[in-house]
């Protein structure tokens, strides 16, 4: 039975040990999750590259305004109105078939599909009416 009482014994102190570093571990993980949900202290550390994407996301907004912004200037210069308009004109003479066509858009598909259902939905409850007086 001695040897039991050993073995049991020693098992104990093996469970408190590991007790003992699991509280370590959980100490440890509590820290640095305190750490990690710091924003100052993450801002301390890393300063540099924060300021580094902030001034990345400015520049690229601001390429983006002007890119918009010069392509709507040479748009609407005189020059490209001028290309677009010989440009129409050639479009004109190639297709005049085309010239008083107009093709629906999304929109008026689906107003135009709204219409012949309630249309017919209309008809529906008139004939309805004219048949059952």
């Amino acid at each position: 039975m001695s040897g039991e009482r050993r073995e049991v014994a020693q098992l104990e102190q093996d469970v408190d040990q590991i007790r003992g570093r699991i509280g370590i571990l959980v100490r440890e993980l509590d820290h640095r999750r305190h750490e990690a949900f710091d924003l100052r202290l993450q801002f301390r550390h890393h300063a540099g590259r924060l300021v580094l994407v902030g001034v990345a996301l400015v520049a690229i907004v601001a390429g983006g305004v002007a890119y918009v912004a010069s392509r709507l200037r040479r748009r609407r210069s005189i020059q490209m109105r001028v290309r677009r308009l010989r440009d129409a004109l050639r479009r004109i003479g190639a297709h005049p078939e085309r010239v008083a066509e107009r093709t629906p858009n999304v929109s008026r598909k689906v107003l135009a599909a709204g219409g012949g259902a309630i249309a017919s939905a209309l008809g529906k409850r008139i004939a309805k009416r004219l048949v059952s007086a």
